[in-house]
């Protein structure tokens, strides 16, 4: 299994992000004892901006675990009305002004956007014709997220049965996952 050995804490914005990201790697073969959440205390402001105020402190502390054991980070943060790449560019600078280096290109810190929330993906996973403009709160508002994190899980471990039509957020989301190290 990909993640036996492996922690992995989860920086989320909430619950909905904490519940998706939790069974999508218990599905991956993770053991809920390797995962570790990070979530933002309700009603302290927005919850992106405190994801991006931890990102560079849990980058400190991924780094030093990371030198003598087995672990990964995974940040998930809407995009909102913004784009992907505009909160990429964010948690970026937020590196920068801690004065810490960039993800290296196999460093296991994998980053989810999705856009515009994390209820975009869980309604296509549903079968909904989802796009990344139109708001699905409401829309999956009762979801069981075992099963669309199994989805997510299924399309993520078998890239020849994605959708042609997969929303750019999650397959951008897929390619960040690479990033995980394999079991040891």
């Amino acid at each position: 299994m990909r993640g036996r050995g492996v922690r992995l804490v989860l920086l989320c914005e909430d619950d909905e992000h904490w519940r998706f990201a939790r069974l999508v790697f218990l599905r991956l073969g993770y053991h809920s004892r390797e995962l570790r959440v990070s979530l933002s205390p309700a009603a302290r402001g927005a919850a992106e901006r405190w994801v991006r105020q931890q990102y560079p402190n849990q980058v400190r502390m991924h780094r030093r675990k990371a030198s003598f054991q087995n672990v990964g980070l995974l940040l998930v943060i809407d995009a909102d009305k913004q784009t992907v790449d505009y909160r990429h560019q964010q948690l970026s600078n937020a590196l920068d002004e801690a004065g810490l280096d960039q993800r290296g290109p196999r460093e296991p810190i994998v980053i989810w956007v999705p856009k515009r929330h994390i209820e975009t993906w869980v309604a296509d996973l549903l079968g909904h014709a989802a796009n990344e403009d139109d708001d699905y709160k409401n829309l999956v508002r009762d979801a069981d997220y075992r099963v669309v994190a199994g989805r997510f899980a299924d399309r993520y471990q078998k890239p020849a049965d994605r959708p042609a039509n997969l929303i750019p957020s999650m397959s951008r989301a897929f390619d960040e996952m690479e990033r995980l190290p394999a079991s040891q």
